[in-house]
């Protein structure tokens, strides 16, 4: 049989840098978004909306799973990596659940970016490769599990969603008891 040429494909190039570039201007968004003058603290909506009582947190919480899983389903990485990402997302969640300490907490902790910073050796590099001679033997050699790793990627996804649910749970209860002061 002979050779096989197979040019690059550009949709998965475009795909690869959109995903990547969305997941960056999250991340900036999130945690860098604001700088205060006359310091070089940056702060982002994390911080920021973890200042609304009750929901704040909530919603940051549910962003921050959400990149999360966004780029475990995109990017193939180790358990270990995932376990750091959703420790990551679960600090910041159980931690900027704490008025005050945890807004400070948020200002400091930057979950996002430390996510995004644990995806760089996993990202495919974006330059344009030239065409590959493809035979039978590189591609039996080149076979791995194809798809989104779903096994360990919906623990995580439970255990954030979890998560989310005892900072609910723990709002509600306080509000409840303020309520009959």
């Amino acid at each position: 049989m002979g050779r096989v040429f197979v040019e690059p494909r550009p949709v998965d190039r475009i795909r690869e840098e959109a995903v990547a570039r969305n997941l960056e201007r999250l991340a900036w968004l999130m945690d860098r978004a604001f700088h205060i003058p006359g310091t070089r603290i940056s702060v982002g909506l994390d911080a920021l909306i973890g200042l609304l009582p009750i929901g704040g947190d909530i919603l940051t919480g549910l962003v921050q799973a959400g990149l999360v899983l966004i780029a475990l389903g995109h990017y193939r990485v180790p358990k270990a990596v995932a376990a750091r990402m959703a420790a990551n997302v679960l600090l910041d969640i159980g931690l900027g659940a704490i008025p005050i300490l945890g807004d400070l907490f948020d200002v400091a902790f930057k979950a996002n970016t430390r996510n995004l910073k644990l995806l760089e050796p996993y990202r495919q590099p974006v330059a344009i490769e030239a065409p590959r001679v493809i035979t039978a033997s590189s591609i039996t050699s080149r076979l791995s599990p194809a798809g989104t790793p779903w096994r360990y990627i919906l623990p995580i996804a439970a255990v954030l969603i979890a998560a989310l649910a005892l900072v609910v749970i723990g709002f509600v209860t306080v509000v409840r008891w303020l309520i009959h002061l």
